[in-house]
């Protein structure tokens, strides 16, 4: 059986399949590794050696972060709590807010000081707070980063200080942007501050993308000696949202201009829709001998479209099912599939799954399924 979609399914198709292999590369970028991603889907767009392993300074404690959001989310932690500085916090090297060791300050203050400050001081006292010292956060941090899938980074401190072993690459970086904007939506103007006012001192977020384009919502930017200017820069332009890490740049306004570069370049190239929710119906298609005569089919996930403009005209899609299709049915088992075409040519298939279980019908309702086979057929 062969169903034609609606036009509106067409649009979804070409987001999975489309290569963004088929679009000339954004030009001018000159950090040493770089991607840019589709932050809804996680679509790759471009990139260029994103596995190189190099030190990501401050964009460590975008992790930092991430964890202490985890234990907000939890109720292990509160915003409006008032944690102790301990005395090794105050003792901590790199960029400070002057913490005084003793006094207690509230977790937004010390968060906003981490993101806008790259505040070595708060992110050991956070740390220290929540786990009992910072080698201890530390563990928790590449537990947090093996379990989202980032395969070529390893901890050493939550400061973001130059030490052995301590790298990160731009792919695990937007791996771990994408889930900050993701699973903590609520906490997003964290990232967007442009600046931060403690004890009559202001700081200014070194995130120049922050002034130059109203569209980024963050993420945080980082440098050292050894890796140079590194960014985590993240965009919304109406539905559409990327991320773009640079790593390695030689300067501030180098940094800034390859970030902007490859952000626009990711809006400028591609659109990116949601079409179909997990478990949404694409097609309600016939059964027999089930306690149900019809069986939804969809797709087990979010199904968004990643598509390079211009080219959504050309697609063509058809929904393919295997006939008859017979209890009983499993949620999730296989039953039909996606079949897409650019200009006639076989882009590939995406499968339909169950969206339900149905069970085998009676005698009755087999035996009269049975005579419906016969001249069905």
């Amino acid at each position: 059986m062969i169903l034609k979609p609606p036009m509106k399914f067409l649009w979804l198709t070409l987001a999975w399949l489309l290569s963004a292999s088929a679009i000339a590369a954004p030009t001018g970028i000159a950090a040493r590794a770089w991607v840019i991603v589709d932050q809804t889907s996680g679509r790759e767009l471009a990139s260029h050696q994103p596995d190189l392993p190099l030190a990501p300074a401050s964009l460590t404690q975008l992790m930092t972060v991430y964890v202490l959001l985890g234990d907000i989310r939890r109720n292990a932690l509160r915003l409006d709590a008032e944690v102790r500085v301990p005395d090794a916090a105050a003792e901590a090297d790199g960029a400070r807010v002057f913490l005084k060791p003793g006094e207690r300050v509230r977790v937004d203050t010390l968060l906003r000081a981490i993101l806008v400050q790259s505040a070595s001081d708060a992110t050991v006292t956070l740390a220290t707070a929540t786990d009992g010292s910072e080698a201890a956060f530390v563990e928790r941090m590449n537990r947090e980063a093996a379990r989202l899938g980032m395969k070529r980074t390893h901890f050493a401190n939550a400061t973001g200080l130059a030490q052995p072993g301590h790298v990160s690459s731009a792919r695990d970086l937007a791996v771990l942007g994408r889930a900050l904007l993701r699973e903590h939506p609520a906490q997003q103007a964290l990232f967007a501050q442009k600046e931060f006012t403690l004890d009559g001192l202001t700081y200014y977020n070194a995130n120049r993308l922050l002034w130059r384009d109203g569209t980024v919502t963050g993420l945080k930017v980082g440098r050292n000696p050894e890796s140079g200017y590194s960014a985590v820069a993240s965009a919304q332009r109406g539905e559409q949202r990327r991320v773009a890490v640079v790593l390695g740049a030689r300067s501030d306004a180098q940094r800034t201009q390859d970030a902007l570069r490859l952000l626009n370049y990711g809006f400028e190239k591609f659109d990116s829709v949601l079409l179909y929710r997990a478990r949404q119906p694409v097609k309600v298609v016939r059964l027999y001998r089930g306690t149900r005569q019809s069986v939804g089919i969809g797709f087990e996930q979010d199904f968004h479209l990643l598509a390079p403009r211009g080219s959504l005209p050309r697609v063509k899609a058809e929904i393919v099912t295997q006939r008859p299709i017979v209890a009983p049915i499993h949620k999730g088992q296989r039953i039909g599939l996606l079949r897409l075409t650019l200009d006639g040519k076989p882009l590939g298939n995406r499968p339909l799954v169950a969206l339900h279980d149905v069970a085998v019908a009676g005698i009755f309702g087999r035996g009269w399924d049975s005579l419906r086979l016969l001249f069905d057929q």
